[in-house]
């Protein structure tokens, strides 16, 4: 990425402890050059001894730090006292070492010596003031310096708060907002150099201010997890779930460092966290990393801490008519208010923590922000709220929250007094923004208009075709977003249907599609519970006609007349991975966990899937070569259920193209794949021709056949699990044919409906259905 005079190629990060090496890995994972520097080891024979150790570690972390495991040998190593030299030639010096003032400052002066101009150089801290550590500097790094606050892990954690100094260039600024948001994929938040920044700052005091509710016993763990997760617009993890999987330890050293660095903070006594927590801190029980928390695990169930008895205990179903009521109300925000306003013990709680959490975001400003959107995405990129403090105010009404606040005696903040006189009732109003600097609404910072998401599209336009499974949207330009919001992206024959019908209106009406959506995850394969109940209810002229639309709908995305971009994220898997196979093209996030996983449920990728994955097999062949090892692997990735845990390893895997683009930051997926489409059109888009496949028939059936026969005597796979990989291997086979030879694509999907009906007639595979929708795990049969 380039803007101006700046271009980050090559990054050099100094210190190589968690943070470091993680860090590091990320760059590695987003193309970069990295050199990964720390202390000289005492080892005479390995003097990288540090850096190549903490490398070591980073490879065994789970969840992984690299896209690829052998992503780590692509990072040079080295030590300060030999290898500092390495540092004239980076774009960007990134520092991480030991949080001490003086220690930062001597690493400062060193890097001052050496770098190049215009050299960007940042230091990685949670909580020292940066413009502290670059005082002592030259002019030119001052202006080229700033903090860089990374949320552990680095790669998974999508916040990146960035915090320049009065001294900081502000096209230095602007670069690495924008370098960090493409390059490095993170939702980049811009902080005053004010202690622990933003995130940290509102979300412990959000954490601190409900703990006493759960050490004075006025509720339990996971009533406060319930009541401050998703139904009230917070994250899946809520407050002590969240707590847990950052650490206990970690929370209580970012509370006690902040506490005496804000002594004008109306909350400061807040931050002096209760004696029962620094109970648990001591005694170990620090979260998800030891094991012990607010929860441990014991026997597959999830326990909870008793705040009386310090033991734990079977968590309790919070059971009250005020949630019953809740739970049929769909939007976040009215749910919220219905909430907050009940007259109830969950009311009067609710109520108590969000007055606190709104009054301390909007006395915030302006001394960590000067604006209510970077509190916002603080929030919801660093502790994963869907709502931030500013939407909560929208939603709970500005002019009703500040009535009840001075009902109770208490504070009206500034910002919202300021709001109220000029006749402003609205954070937000038809995509702009209060501005508390200009005291009016503002448009939108042009970085948010470089997403395209599916709600914003729906406000701008009516969809051109909508029903409970799918929408098809216009985003202008010629190119269409076909969506599926069905429960958890399952592929259902309703969803299949208008999949088919939206290709002909794509013809009619518009140049090209892409296939996308904002839910968590882009597909969970098949809906099983209607194949299920077809087939309980004998229904089998349904079953197969599912199956004939899934597949003819899923090779018609490759044959279609026009481009079709596919722009898949999260887990995607069965179905969701056939719709990428026949893609033109597919955009991928780089948190991708795609596979073909049928064999667990006991069928068999049929939507043109092991046909397509056989296809690309033999498309490897060069010369002379054997292909039965290339048809053994694709055996092996359908048999075994292989999942990818990144887009770069489902490249490795067959699953995406090496042509096929990655990118880092999930909300500039869309307008990626909008542009690849466009460059599809451009370039004078003409669909593909059916081309024959090769396949070896009896030779290759009789070595797979070999395989599953040594892994069924070994006990590695069970009964069935031979049963239904012998079928895949049939298909792959192309059948019991006598010698090799090439046959048409028609031929091989042919095979591959058979064999999956073959599938559904038997009682095992409904039988694994079933526990999978029960249990939610395969069933070993």
């Amino acid at each position: 990425m380039s803007t101006g005079k700046y271009a980050i190629k090559k990054v050099a990060v100094l210190g190589s402890g968690v943070m470091g090496s993680q860090i590091a890995a990320h760059c590695i994972n987003a193309g970069l050059d990295v050199v990964l520097l720390d202390l000289k080891s005492d080892d005479e024979g390995r003097p990288n001894k540090m850096a190549e150790e903490s490398l070591q570690k980073a490879s065994k972390m789970k969840p992984a730090p690299f896209g690829k495991p052998d992503f780590a040998q692509r990072i040079e190593i080295g030590n300060f006292e030999d290898d500092f030299d390495k540092l004239k030639d980076a774009d960007w010096i990134c520092e991480v070492i030991i949080e001490r003032m003086d220690i930062k400052k001597d690493m400062m002066s060193r890097i001052d010596d050496i770098r190049k101009p215009e050299t960007i150089v940042s230091s990685n801290t949670s909580g020292l003031p940066i413009s502290e550590i670059g005082e002592d500097c030259s002019e030119e790094l001052k202006a080229h310096f700033l903090g860089t606050h990374f949320f552990n892990p680095p790669r998974y954690m999508k916040l990146l708060e960035v915090i320049p100094t009065e001294s900081t260039s502000d096209e230095v600024t602007e670069f690495m907002h924008r370098f960090c948001e493409k390059t490095l994929g993170k939702g980049v938040v811009i902080c005053k150099d004010t202690p622990n920044f933003i995130a940290n700052r509102v979300g412990i005091l959000s954490i601190a201010n409900i703990m006493p509710y759960f050490f004075n016993n006025e509720f339990r763990a996971e009533e406060i997890d319930l009541l401050t997760g998703t139904l009230t617009g917070y994250s899946k993890a809520a407050t002590f779930r969240t707590a847990d999987m950052a650490g206990l330890d970690v929370t209580n050293h970012v509370a006690k460092n902040l506490n005496p660095s804000i002594p004008d903070d109306e909350m400061q006594e807040t931050f002096n966290l209760p004696d029962e927590f620094q109970k648990m801190v001591d005694e170990g029980m620090i979260g998800n990393k030891a094991g012990k928390g607010f929860y441990t695990k014991k026997d597959g169930e999830y326990l909870v801490l008793n705040s009386e008895t310090f033991e734990y205990e079977s968590q309790q179903k919070m059971e009250d008519p005020v949630l019953q009521e809740a739970n049929d109300i769909k939007d976040t925000a009215d749910r919220l208010k219905f909430l907050v306003n009940s007259d109830s013990k969950i009311g009067d709680f609710l109520w108590n923590v969000h007055r606190d959490l709104l009054m301390y975001a909007a006395n915030r400003i302006p001394e960590i922000t000067d604006s209510p959107l970077s509190i916002d995405r603080a929030m919801q990129s660093g502790f994963n709220w869907e709502m931030g403090p500013f939407e909560r105010w929208d939603a709970l009404g500005i002019k009703e929250t500040a009535d009840r606040i001075e009902r109770e005696g208490k504070e009206v903040p500034n910002v919202i007094k300021e709001m109220l006189d000029a006749g402003i009732t609205s954070f937000y109003k038809n995509g702009k923004v209060y501005d508390p600097v200009s005291k009016s609404m503002t448009e939108v910072p042009p970085e948010a208009k470089s997403e395209i998401k599916v709600e914003e599209l729906r406000k701008e336009r009516t969809p051109i075709l909508e029903n409970d499974s799918v929408a098809l949207h216009d985003m202008g330009d010629g190119v269409a977003l076909f969506e599926f919001h069905t429960p958890h992206s399952t592929l259902g024959a309703e969803l299949v249907r208008s999949l088919y019908r939206s290709l002909d209106i794509v013809k009619k009406d518009f140049n090209a599609l892409v296939i996308s959506h904002d839910a968590e995850n882009f597909a969970f394969g098949a809906n099983l519970k209607e194949a299920l109940a077809a087939k309980q209810n004998d229904d089998w002229d349904s079953v197969v006609e599912a199956v004939e639309n899934f597949q003819k709908t899923a090779v018609a995305l490759r044959y279609a007349p026009f481009p079709i971009v596919a722009a898949p994220f999260g887990k995607t898997l069965g179905g969701g991975v056939e719709f990428c196979l026949y893609a033109d093209k597919v955009v991928a996030h780089h948190e991708l966990y795609m596979g073909l996983v049928e064999v667990g449920v006991g069928l068999i990728p049929a939507g043109g899937g092991t046909t397509e994955l056989l296809r690309r097999a033999m498309n490897k062949l060069e010369g002379e070569a054997d292909p039965l090892p290339f048809i053994r692997e694709v055996f092996k990735r359908i048999g075994m259920a292989k999942v990818s845990e990144s887009a770069h390893l489902a490249k490795e895997l067959g699953y995406l193209r090496n042509s096929d683009t990655i990118v880092m930051n999930r909300d500039l997926l869309i307008k990626t794949a909008k542009e690849e489409a466009l460059n599809l059109v451009q370039a004078g888009y003409r669909s593909p021709a059916e081309t024959p496949i090769k396949v070896l028939g009896k030779t290759a059936l009789a070595a797979m056949k070999l395989m599953l026969h040594v892994m069924h005597e070994g006990k590695f796979i069970t009964d069935y699990d031979q049963v239904v990989a012998e079928r895949v291997a049939y298909v792959l086979a192309g059948g019991d044919l006598s010698e090799e030879q090439e046959v048409p694509e028609s031929y091989l999907l042919k095979l591959e409906r058979e064999a999956i009906l073959e599938c559904l007639r038997d009682d095992r595979t409904l039988a694994r259905m079933e526990h999978m929708l029960k249990k939610g795990k395969p069933l070993r049969n």
